[in-house]
């Protein structure tokens, strides 16, 4: 119990009490801070897919940490905050390293090569079942761009034509077709991953 505590006690006298190893007055601190630190640091930062994770992360890290912690006049709001903030930012910058680690496309080599004389016929058709989905699925990845990049991505990809021609074609520079196949490249990309 919080013994020697009013009812509402302000940041110092709360902060000794948890340094003293109350543990009520630690949930008393989550009480005050998670509504906070939930909707205006750390949901925003994250989504509300990982925002409970950050939570739980924040306050383990306030827990532990609180010991060194020195009462200097500022909140403890703001304390939380800064570890919520620092929290939010290494589960951002890790998601982004996971996606950069992991391949865009599956390798179509495999599917688009001439099928081995010793493969089943089992294993040809679910080649050839594999593809068609595949096939489908870049259909619908395209319809959802805008239909200029759309339109890069099948002349230089899907038809094959040099850049040059695609960009004579588009009305553009090469330079510029660059750019946009580029863009294209990159929206692409984009929506295959939510697909």
């Amino acid at each position: 119990m919080r013994d020697g505590m009013g009812p509402d006690p302000g940041d110092e006298e709360l902060l000794r009490a948890i340094q003293g190893g109350d543990g009520e007055s630690f949930g008393l601190l989550y009480d005050r801070t998670r509504r906070f630190l939930l909707s205006c640091i750390i949901r925003p930062r994250v989504g509300p897919a990982d925002a409970e994770d950050v939570l739980a992360e924040t306050y383990h890290t306030a827990f532990t940490e609180v010991g060194s912690f020195e009462w200097r006049g500022i909140s403890l709001l703001h304390w939380l905050s800064a570890i919520a903030r620092r929290k939010s930012q290494e589960r951002v910058r890790k998601a982004l390293r996971r996606d950069a680690r992991e391949p865009a496309f599956p390798d179509l080599a495999a599917l688009f090569d001439a099928p081995d004389s010793a493969s089943t016929k089992e294993a040809e058709m679910i080649r050839e079942e594999t593809l068609r989905n595949l096939k489908k699925r870049v259909a619908g990845t395209l319809e959802s761009l805008h239909p200029r990049y759309a339109e890069v991505l099948r002349l230089r990809l899907l038809e094959s034509l040099p850049r040059v021609d695609c960009a004579s074609r588009l009305g553009v520079t090469p330079a510029t077709f660059d750019v946009l196949l580029y863009r294209a490249t990159r929206a692409f990309a984009k929506r295959w991953r939510e697909a």
